[in-house]
């Protein structure tokens, strides 16, 4: 059964780009005594059975702990009305300007840190100058900037400040994405319990995906027996072939990517004669999961939403449910050594 209470906190909690710490903290509490953690500071954080080392592992999964937002820069001069300029990180400054938003240091160690901030949109210069005729030509653009004195420039991070709720079988709240498919993967690793089964959470999906290869590196230096990893994500449902909001799937294809399609096929027919629920799909959009393909045969597991980046989306519970059955059934059969390609 879906844990209602830590789903709602793990929702709720902020950590934006690689400033994860109360994520880190919650999940650490999560796992408990009986778990290790490996830290490596702006990239990854790893969980596996306490007594096992990382070249234990034969199966990973993978998701990505930080959401939508943004962070500070320099300040505004208060003669245009003072504030702090902003990055803004997954979709708009509109979409922020006009949101109920919370600001932490990007230091903080748990959601206790946080504070309210007054989003505003101004126009201003353009990030980017534009290429006309050979020239640089300098622009405007919306930007947001944010007002409490207790920011402090280029180290405040900021997300959005909203409730879960649960109605039937809908969850709506923020960072749905990736939050559902990062409490499916820690739910997973601790059902196994295996000493050759990790959970690598990865920072900074949304901003920099190239952080993921943090990931890849450590795997390949300490961990030389991999034998499978799947990567699991929060697609918008428009973005994932006959999507639906109640079933995972096994994505073969991430935009232009080819993840293992061969051994996805394979390990779909395995779980279908099991009677697994998911279904084989392709996604429009991507993930990092294209960094892990050249360390082990690797899968794409994905769980649609109903809108994305916004205060406000929905999923659902049994989906929920199910991608945890998945990630399981998966881990379980990769164990017993049933998942090897049929090539």
């Amino acid at each position: 059964m879906i844990d209602l209470e830590f789903l709602k906190t793990l929702t709720e909690v902020p950590s934006v780009g690689t400033a994860c710490g109360p994520t880190i903290r919650l999940l650490t509490e999560r796992f408990g005594e009986g778990f290790t953690r490996t830290v490596v500071s702006d990239g990854f954080c790893l969980f596996q059975p306490a007594g096992a080392g990382p070249d234990a592992l034969r199966v990973v999964f993978v998701a990505h702990m930080d959401e939508i937002g943004g962070c500070v820069y320099g300040p505004r001069p208060e003669a245009q009305g003072g504030g702090y300029l902003t990055r803004v990180w997954g979709n708009r400054p509109g979409i922020f300007a006009y949101s109920s938003l919370q600001a932490f240091d990007y230091l903080a160690g748990s959601a206790e840190e946080a504070f309210p901030v007054r989003g505003e949109l101004v126009r201003g210069p353009r990030d980017r100058v534009m290429l006309v005729d050979g020239q640089l030509v300098p622009g405007s653009e919306d930007r947001l900037v944010l007002h409490n004195e207790r920011i402090r420039p280029y180290r405040t991070a900021w997300t959005f400040k909203e409730e879960t709720t649960f109605d039937g079988d809908v969850i709506e709240g923020k960072a749905l994405d990736p939050r559902v498919t990062l409490y499916a993967v820690v739910e997973a690793v601790r059902a196994l319990n295996n000493p050759a089964v990790g959970a690598m959470l990865v920072m900074a999906e949304e901003c920099a995906m190239d952080v993921a290869r943090k990931g890849v590196t450590f795997l390949q230096r300490h961990a030389p027996d991999l034998q499978l990893i799947a990567n699991a994500d929060v697609p918008w449902i428009e973005n994932i072939g006959e999507g639906q909001l109640d079933l995972p799937a096994i994505r073969i294809f991430e935009g232009r990517n080819f993840i293992d399609p061969s051994f996805g096929i394979h390990v779909a027919d395995v779980l279908a004669a099991q009677g697994v629920e998911f279904h084989l799909s392709a996604a429009r959009s991507g993930s990092q999961t294209i960094f892990f393909t050249p360390l082990a045969p690797t899968l794409s597991i994905a769980l649609p939403s109903d809108g994305v980046h916004l205060p406000r989306v929905k999923m659902s519970l049994r989906g929920t449910q199910r991608c945890l059955d998945l990630l399981t059934a998966i881990g379980t059969n990769a164990l017993k050594g049933v998942l090897g390609s049929r090539l």
